[in-house]
């Protein structure tokens, strides 16, 4: 753990008047509030006693309708959990996009073998003896489109493949600093599989 001698613009923060340190605890993020309270002891304590910061974070960060239950709610796990939910969403979307930039290679590798029956039956003699330049120049030219229309999807692949690894990434990460008992349903589903996909 970090100690105050450690940070002295943390010992300084703890020594402005209480309201002032609730002041600026209400302008910070639910992730830095996390940061903030594994930062030390008299931070952490603080921040429970204010578990409303944890509710301004849920709705400031996720724009949620922030609801409580008829018993007291736990405003950082419910922060926890959208926050999970939140990345959770992100790695699906960032699969979808993969596997639909895998199927529109698929697309333009099958025109690019369409492109040589074409060029096959336009070189044959009967068709040759009419307009052979035109006809081939125009298969040429509808081939380099794919060509290019295949190399900039391979080129979106990769950096889509790159997103999805940071995401997968994250997500593991979280696997490994959440409490079992703060996982959504949805992450306790994908647990099992994440680590095979990272």
């Amino acid at each position: 753990m970090v100690t105050l001698e450690a940070r002295p613009s943390l010992r300084h923060f703890l020594w402005l008047p209480y309201e002032l340190q609730l002041r600026v605890l209400e302008e910070v993020g639910g992730q830095d509030l996390c940061a903030m309270e594994s930062s030390c002891r008299d931070l952490r304590r603080l921040i429970a006693e204010n578990a409303y910061l944890y509710q301004r974070a849920l709705f400031e960060d996720f724009s949620c309708a922030v609801t409580s239950g008829s018993s007291a709610p736990n405003w950082k796990a419910q922060y926890v959990d959208t926050y999970i939910r939140a990345r959770l969403e992100t790695l699906e979307k960032q699969q979808r996009v993969c596997e639909a930039l895998k199927l529109r290679l698929d697309e333009l590798d099958d025109l690019l073998g369409d492109a040589d029956d074409v060029r096959d039956v336009l070189g044959a003699p009967e068709l040759l003896a009419s307009e052979p330049s035109l006809v081939l120049a125009i298969v040429g030219d509808m081939e380099q489109e794919v060509l290019q229309q295949r190399w900039d999807a391979s080129e979106n692949l990769i950096m889509a493949e790159c997103k999805l690894v940071d995401a997968q990434a994250e997500v593991q990460a979280l696997l490994t600093r959440v409490p079992r008992c703060w996982w959504p349903a949805a992450l306790h589903a994908a647990a099992g599989s994440l680590p095979a996909l990272v």
